[in-house]
């Protein structure tokens, strides 16, 4: 797909023809249309999601999401069309330049979007900056919301600092000596040095590490290096298509469940592509769209992507149906797009019905505090759609929940005045 801006609005009225309806002016006919166009001004959510690369299908699933999103608040907020103006997330550099782009010349209300980190970590600046606010939808790095956190910037996604406690007591089980194959670039990095931590803490072994280049297609040097050292559990820092290929190679030599495998999160996409003879493993989830956690408002959201697409929704379209449906209430509540009046909202705000209890971003680190699910792809698929069970949801105790995410004096985290 090419880098350009992609619009959508509920009007179904397309650009082109604002444009030529603006050229007919003079006409009895055309003016009371141009009027009513003028009138209801939209409303511009930004979003930065992959169109290409590793991580396009997440692009696409989370675009789709906050779609429905727009449908759900009927198209309007505060008497406005809602329109979504998707840029491209390629790289920092690039994804900088898109979100200037959106603030400068979209003049947007919101940002939403980011599944790299690396892209993510580039434009906060911009954002506190500009005063503009960042729903960071699909990224992990710990220092989103840790050293690196302002206060114009929240995030839905889970951090790597949450995910590996999640899994490690189950992984556990496997055996203590691990190896290591992260992305190299933030979100990789930093889910090895959390989870070597838990690990080397808990008298494990790190029996070799290798960061590989994002977009990587050919993993067999890794690889070979694994089967040479047989861990107990291989724990791989990477998402897309990286491990879609990581996978497929993995089954072409006979390693699929020859030992433990995880990574900081995963994507239902990553999966269905590398097929269920390939795919194995243990994982924590943001979410799933089937199981015994599935609440009903969730389950609505399902039906609706499934009517809309063709297809269920996989883990990203969750977070951007739900960031956008965060960004919307705080527009439809405050009945203004201030930034700083979204922000106040949503740092006092609880979303209820979308997960088990009601979730909120905290006020002093704008991290969405959520429960998360440990899941298992089963040994038999047999839709190819529906590769997990989930073994439990974390915690188990509704009552840690505040504290499995860390106290501020844990994560760092210090807003500039």
């Amino acid at each position: 797909m090419k880098d350009s801006k992609y619009r959508s609005s509920p009007l179904g009225i397309s650009r082109r023809t604002l444009l030529a309806g603006a050229a007919i002016g003079v006409s009895q006919i055309a003016a009371p249309f141009v009027v009513t166009a003028r009138a209801a001004e939209a409303i511009k959510i930004g979003m930065l999601l992959p169109k290409s690369g590793p991580y396009a299908i997440q692009g696409e699933t989370g675009h789709n999401g906050a779609l429905i999103a727009v449908d759900d608040f009927g198209g309007h907020v505060l008497d406005r069309p809602i329109e979504i103006v998707w840029l491209d997330e390629s790289s920092p550099q690039s994804t900088q330049q898109n979100m200037r782009k959106l603030i400068e010349e979209e003049k947007v209300a919101a940002i939403q979007g980011g599944v790299s980190s690396g892209d993510v970590l580039a434009i906060m600046p911009v954002a506190e900056q500009a005063k503009m606010l960042l729903m960071a939808t699909g990224p992990n790095a710990t220092e989103i919301t840790g050293k690196n956190c302002n206060k114009y910037t929240f995030r839905v996604d889970l951090p790597n600092k949450v995910t590996v406690q999640s899994v490690y007591p189950q992984l556990k089980e496997r055996g203590k000596k691990w190896y290591f194959i992260v992305a190299s670039y933030a979100w990789g990095i930093d889910a090895y040095n959390q989870m070597k931590d838990v690990l080397v803490k808990d008298g494990g072994t790190v029996l070799g590490y290798d960061q590989a280049p994002l977009g990587t297609t050919d993993f067999s040097s890794y690889i070979l290096k694994v089967r040479q050292a047989k861990p107990d559990v291989l724990y791989v820092g990477l998402g897309g298509t990286d491990l879609t290929n990581l996978l497929k190679q993995m089954h072409e030599i006979g390693l699929t469940r020859q030992m433990g495998l995880s990574s900081p999160i995963v994507n239902d996409s990553d999966l269905w592509a590398a097929g269920p003879d390939a795919s194995f493993g243990t994982y924590p989830k943001l979410w799933n769209y089937t199981g015994p956690h599935l609440t009903k408002r969730s389950a609505e959201f399902v039906d609706a992507y499934k009517k809309k697409f063709g297809a269920p929704p996989e883990v990203e379209g969750w977070q951007d149906w739900f960031g956008a449906t965060a960004i919307l209430t705080a527009i439809k509540e405050t009945k203004s797009t201030d930034s700083s009046k979204l922000a106040g909202f949503l740092e006092e705000h609880k979303f209820d019905g979308y997960k088990d209890a009601p979730i909120g971003f905290r006020n002093f680190d704008h991290q969405l505090v959520q429960p998360l699910l440990v899941a298992t792809v089963r040994d038999k698929i047999t839709d190819k759609y529906d590769y997990f069970n989930i073994d439990s949801e974390y915690p188990k105790d509704p009552a840690q929940l505040e504290a499995a995410y860390g106290s501020q004096a844990e994560i760092g985290c210090v807003f500039k005045s």
